[in-house]
């Protein structure tokens, strides 16, 4: 009986441990086939992976290449072209010299064309002038009829001519002054303009320099375009701005002090011609006015 009973017993451990055993592996199974899927689909994932990554960084790479490309040929359009672009310039700052020599020299023959027409007009006056003083005293002779009258006739004579030669000489002065300091102002002025015109190439020559020294160094190209174009503009604002400053020179003095000169020697006139007049009224036994 006992003999039995072992022999059961011992089954039905077996049976238990089995039991116990199968649900295990089979967990197991289903488990690792779960997260691990076979060979074939992960290689696959991972050479798609690796293709993806490849194609980014060839469109890296290939976008690199053209901004080292675009880079390169804003460097040639500076650098390569930099002479050519200097004959350019250089031209046009001969050229435009040469416009402010020409507009110099315009102005100064409108300047002695405009002299020559005053001093046309000013005899033309002065000769009108004369003829009716002729006239006047030409009907003063015929009013004089005492010996008295003729010789205060004569003194008035004198004192109008010269009185009016006086005042036509301080004119005369006047303006010859006022166009001796205009002249020497003209002067003044233009070489003004040439040492500002020459101050203005050296600094657009020091630019250019520095641009082909950038250059030759291998320079960022961006930076060598930004630099050149800041110094040269610094240069043309510097030049337009003391050549305002030159050509605002102030002729007022000049003018008011020649118009002060005409007021007193026509007042000086006035004054002469006052008493001369008053003196022959006498004589004439005219009343005054």
């Amino acid at each position: 009986m006992m003999k039995i009973n072992s022999k059961i017993i011992g089954i039905l451990t077996f049976s238990l441990i089995v039991g116990l055993l199968i649900p295990g592996i089979s967990f197991a199974v289903m488990n690792y086939g779960q997260n691990n899927p076979p060979k074939k689909q992960n290689n696959k994932q991972k050479q798609e992976e690796w293709q993806k990554q490849w194609q980014e960084t060839k469109e890296q790479h290939k976008k690199w290449q053209e901004e080292k490309q675009i880079e390169k040929d804003i460097k040639a359009s500076i650098c390569d072209n930099l002479e050519q672009w200097v004959v350019k310039i250089d031209q046009a700052l001969t050229e435009h010299e040469m416009a402010i020599g020409e507009k110099q020299t315009e102005r100064l023959e409108k300047l002695n064309e405009k002299r020559e027409n005053r001093d046309t007009k000013l005899e033309q006056y002065r000769g009108t002038w004369e003829e009716k003083w002729g006239e006047h005293f030409a009907m003063l002779e015929e009013k004089a009829s005492t010996s008295e009258q003729k010789q205060a006739l004569v003194e008035f004579k004198e004192t109008a001519k010269e009185a009016l030669a006086s005042r036509q000489a301080v004119v005369d002065n006047a303006i010859s002054q006022f166009r001796t300091d205009l002249d020497k102002l003209i002067a003044e002025r233009k070489t003004a303009i040439e040492a500002a015109e020459r101050v203005y190439i050296d600094a657009y020559n020091v630019a250019i320099q520095k641009a082909k020294d950038a250059c030759t160094n291998g320079a960022d190209a961006n930076t060598i375009k930004e630099t050149l174009k800041a110094d040269l503009k610094a240069a043309k604002d510097k030049f337009n701005s003391d050549k305002q400053t030159i050509e605002k020179t102030d002729v007022k003095k000049l003018v008011e002090a020649r118009q002060q000169a005409f007021k007193e020697a026509l007042e000086y006139f006035k004054k002469i011609m006052k008493e001369a007049r008053t003196k022959l009224k006498a004589a004439f036994d005219i009343e005054e006015d």
